[in-house]
């Protein structure tokens, strides 16, 4: 139970409902502070530095993988997160991406078009595997009749899997 005070952030709608926030005087979330200690014009301009440990993993990928054509896999959905990390991974770290892309049946025009730009403009290749539209129904409807909270996690499990069993297949660690 969470007995301090409600609050919202003063710069997003995160609030108390999320008991591991944290607010400083001025009601901003710890997540923001953080940030905040980024110079301002690094990270207005996308030049953050990355973190040691990004660098770290980012150099033994491309190591392990030698002269191989892909040092890594990335799964993208065509929505901003996947496409900023494909973004940093080949522009910032200079990996050489293979993207995976898991069709489970609800992928809009949207995020189709944002993949297709992504493989254009970043001159990437990419895997799509298509997930049999009658097991995906079947396994949605188990995660319902069993009232799972996040019914979203069946999608999730099957993007997984097939991402997990294609890097398996094709020797990416």
């Amino acid at each position: 139970m969470n007995n301090r005070p409600y609050q919202i952030c003063t710069n997003c709608v995160m609030d108390t409902s999320d008991t591991t926030l944290r607010f400083d005087e001025a009601r901003l979330v710890s997540v923001l502070l953080q940030l905040s200690h980024e110079h301002p014009a690094e990270r207005a301009s996308g030049r953050a530095r990355p973190s040691p440990k990004s660098r770290l993993l980012s150099t033994r990928s491309r190591k392990r993988a030698g002269d191989a054509e892909h040092d890594c896999i990335i799964g993208i959905s065509g929505g901003l997160d996947s496409s900023y990390v494909t973004y940093i991974a080949k522009e910032k770290f200079g990996l050489r991406p293979l993207m995976f892309h898991c069709d489970t049946g609800w992928n809009s025009d949207l995020g189709v078009s944002n993949i297709q730009k992504m493989i254009d403009g970043l001159g990437l290749d990419l895997v799509t595997e298509v997930v049999n539209w009658e097991e995906m129904k079947d396994l949605q409807r188990a995660f319902f009749k069993s009232q799972v909270f996040r019914r979203r996690h069946a999608a999730g499990s099957a993007l997984f899997s097939a991402m997990y069993n294609f890097a398996a297949r094709n020797g990416f660690k």
